[in-house]
């Protein structure tokens, strides 16, 4: 039997918002998948090439165009990348946008640009 959890989430039924689960899943060594990692709200719609995140796109575009890849494979590469060793859920069944996506596998970023990533996505460094 598998379970899921809700986290990092504005659901009323989601636990632990303050970040903590991270540290207790690699703790444990507990695998977490990213669900829909392109979605920024319940129905609001993709943040890739929104108007609503200029700054983060900017710096996916500039990383897509270096790398040789598209934005949506950048942000997969972060995802994949994350101390937590997380598994993509990308929730699609077009062909070509999941070649696309797949190229993420590929992609080095190096720790400069996950922060970068990180910080421009709103998030403070410590």
């Amino acid at each position: 039997m598998t379970s899921g959890i809700q986290a990092n989430t504005l659901f009323d039924g989601a636990m632990n918002r303050d970040g903590h689960i991270l540290e207790y899943y690699r703790l444990k060594n507990i695998t977490l998948q990213a669900w829909s990692p392109f979605q920024y709200g319940f129905f609001e719609g993709v943040f890739i090439d929104n108007e609503k995140f200029p700054e983060v796109n900017e710096v996916l575009g500039q990383l897509a165009e270096e790398k040789g890849v598209s934005k949506s494979a950048i942000a997969v590469a972060w995802i994949l990348r994350h101390p937590a060793n997380m598994q993509v859920i990308v929730g699609t069944t077009n062909s070509a946008r999941l070649k696309d996506i797949c190229q993420a596998s590929h992609v080095q970023l190096s720790r400069q640009e996950w922060y970068e990533i990180y910080r421009t996505a709103g998030h403070r460094l410590p």
